[in-house]
């Protein structure tokens, strides 16, 4: 049968890889909305049970860190750029070894100095104007 020889042969050492959802288990309460109903149901529509919430004992879990710190002076913001734009940018911060954003922030200082405003860097240790 080829290189690998028989079919049980070939089969002795590889392995599957494990089912993401393999080893989990449903609890009672899973299975039993799982389960479709032997029986039709009255035709009076019955309205969805909310959720239940967790017990006031219970902690409700802290949010998990993303590991990066609260940074409420920088606001977040997306540029649209043309494939080719964006990739000289990024030859042109490969070459002086820096990163697009700090070719982006230059432009951003000649365009704030264009209109008479001080450069970004000394407005951000001023705070917010």
């Amino acid at each position: 049968m080829g290189l690998g020889g028989s079919k049980d042969e070939g089969d002795q050492g590889v392995s599957k890889r494990p089912s993401v959802i393999g080893g989990l288990k449903l609890s009672d309460d899973d299975q039993a909305r799982t389960v479709a109903p032997a029986e039709p149901e009255a035709a009076t529509p019955v309205p969805e049970a909310l959720p239940v919430a967790a017990p006031a004992s219970t902690p409700a879990p802290a949010p998990k860190a993303s590991g990066r710190r609260a940074r409420p002076e920088v606001v977040h913001t997306s540029v649209y750029l043309p494939r080719e734009v964006h990739r000289r940018l990024r030859e042109i911060a490969f070459t002086r070894d820096v990163k697009v954003h700090d070719v982006i922030m230059e432009g951003i200082d000649a365009a704030l100095q264009k209109h008479g405003h001080p450069p970004a860097a000394s407005l951000k240790t001023k705070g917010e104007i």
